[in-house]
């Protein structure tokens, strides 16, 4: 808790008792402190004694009912799906267990099931930790490991993460979110774990990243942390103001045990250099070249199996297959991987598995799009065609399931601008339309692309364009060999049109079949007035 002194009130003090800032403040402090116990006895008289509030309990599930409910929201993933329900479900049931039973002598200090997850982006790895926060009633925190530094030093903490989960912990007031966490636990994931992984070309200690490992290690461990930060002026002058008035700084209820807290490691253990997967794969083949006899097997003569087989190989996740030693090569710390006895990882999705992301789950994308058109009274249809169109998209950009939402935010933001308002009461979204959708929803209008364009560019730099029909018809027929939207096509052919806005012009412009074929005409064009402006100031 942090108090703040009116600086008028210290000074009138001083001023009237004849005493020194020192004193003032401690007298201040005192009183008021009586005043507070003063007022909640008055309140008390008058209401009767406090009301119990009642306390929040947090049910314990099995592991399989909180895979039958990740089921729900994450496709796939079937073994990171289970590994990650054994760890919560164990820790949180041994946490309630240790609660009602602490005289049990079998068992102390139980080993956490910390877990590190290892996976392509995209896959679900954090997705399925915020469903299953969801599910738990448990403070549940997600961080950014590069946004986090070892302790002392700029920037934020691994103490800090502390702090930041028992903001998320319900209560009216520091004590009881501690409280509550002491009690019920919390977790944490740590996401981009192996961007933190030590970099062999670094001499000496690297805060960012052995520094921040060896902190976070510390929270696994069961640390004490501070429950305000130690190191903030507030809690500075807030421990000075106690010791004047003498109050013992080191109370039970300002610190935080990190011993009910279930840690997760997440990343996709990606670089340029010795990722996580090659690691893995060099192990397995170099054990692979030694036979029994001790003699090695050398490459370069081998059969054509072999080659089909080193084929097939490529689409094998290695990910399954890392062991402690694997993360420890990468470059986390021995101890730290020592602390995360669960091991699992996550499967590149696949085009089917995109498609059931957005058909078969709970929270589906489309069933979003679906509301969001709803609120503007206008039905939205999507074929299959359409659904297959994005998950092709998706799978080709190798972002995993968040490229499905700017895939389908770039076919339905013309659509989302211009239909409310209109008309029109239903929109069904093919896979003709997801190709063109600029040209499907000006036809929908009754509005010409080029029409379109004219308006936008005199809207934005205040010049008309003019593109008689000649021009119209050309550019329908470049549109029509690149296989592209009219709209996108003449986008791309007028590009430099921009150029006329910081040539001054004001007058209509009109576009030649010569400017269209030359892509650096307008640049030419520039070029030329620029010179002579610049003649002109000489």
């Amino acid at each position: 808790m942090q108090v703040s002194i009116p600086r008028k009130a210290i000074d009138e003090l001083m001023e009237k008792y004849d005493c020194t800032s020192e004193e003032a403040s401690k007298a201040y402090l005192t009183a008021q402190d009586m005043a507070n116990e003063s007022f909640v006895e008055a309140i008390e008289g008058v209401l009767g004694s406090k009301k119990k509030v009642t306390k929040k309990k947090i049910k314990c599930y099995t592991p399989k009912e909180i895979k039958t409910h990740l089921d729900k929201y994450v496709i796939g993933q079937e073994e990171y799906k289970k590994r990650i329900c054994i760890a919560a479900s164990y820790h949180f049931a041994m946490i309630q267990y240790l609660r009602q039973h602490p005289e049990a002598s079998e068992v102390k200090r139980f080993r956490k099931k910390n877990t590190i997850i290892a996976g392509p982006s995209g896959s679900g790895k954090t997705y399925c930790v915020e469903v299953l926060g969801d599910l738990l009633e448990v403070p549940t925190l997600i961080i950014d490991s590069t946004d986090y530094t070892e302790a002392g030093f700029v920037g934020k903490s691994a103490d800090d993460m502390i702090r930041e989960l028992i903001d998320l912990a319900p209560g009216t007031s520091r004590i009881e979110q501690v409280q509550f966490i002491n009690k019920n636990g919390g977790m944490i994931f740590v996401d981009e774990i192996d961007k933190k992984a030590k970099d062999g070309a670094v001499i000496g200690h690297d805060i960012s990243r052995e520094g921040f490992q060896r902190s976070v290690l510390k929270l696994i461990e069961r640390k004490m942390v501070p429950v305000d930060n130690p190191y903030s002026p507030a809690s500075q002058i807030q421990e000075a103001m106690e010791r004047q008035i003498g109050k013992d700084s080191a109370k039970k209820d300002k610190m935080i045990s990190t011993g009910n807290i279930l840690f997760i490691l997440g990343g996709s253990f990606e670089r340029t250099v010795d990722n996580l997967e090659s690691l893995v794969k060099k192990r397995i083949e170099h054990k692979g070249r030694i036979r029994e006899d001790g003699s090695i097997v050398i490459r370069g003569f081998d059969s054509k199996e072999a080659e089909e087989k080193r084929e097939d190989e490529k689409f094998k996740n290695y990910f399954q297959l890392a062991n402690a030693d694997d993360y420890i090569r990468f470059g986390l710390l021995p101890e730290l991987v020592g602390r995360a006895p669960i091991r699992t990882f996550v499967n590149l999705l696949s085009k089917n598995d995109l498609i059931r992301i957005m058909t078969d789950t709970e929270d589906s994308i489309l069933s979003q799009y679906k509301l969001e058109f709803s609120l503007f009274n206008i039905d939205l249809g999507i074929t299959d065609g359409a659904i297959d169109y994005v998950a092709e998209i998706g799978q080709n950009k190798k972002t995993g399931a968040r490229a499905l939402v700017s895939v389908w935010e770039n076919i339905l933001t013309d659509f989302q601008f211009g239909l409310p308002g209109s008309n029109f009461k239903k929109l069904e979204v093919t896979r003709d339309l997801c190709e063109r959708p600029k040209d499907l929803l000006l036809r929908m209008l009754e509005k010409s692309p080029f029409v379109d364009f004219i308006e936008s560019f005199k809207s934005e730099y205040g010049i008309e364009l003019v593109l008689d029909e000649g021009i119209q018809n050309y550019i329908e027929e470049i549109a029509k060999q690149e296989n592209s939207q009219v709209s996108t096509t003449i986008k791309k052919l007028l590009t430099g049109a921009s150029a006329l806005n910081y040539m001054d012009y004001r007058e209509p412009f009109k576009i030649t079949k010569k400017m269209l074929d030359d892509p650096k005409y307008f640049d030419r064009m520039f070029t030329e007035w620029h010179n002579k402006q610049m003649k002109k100031d000489e």
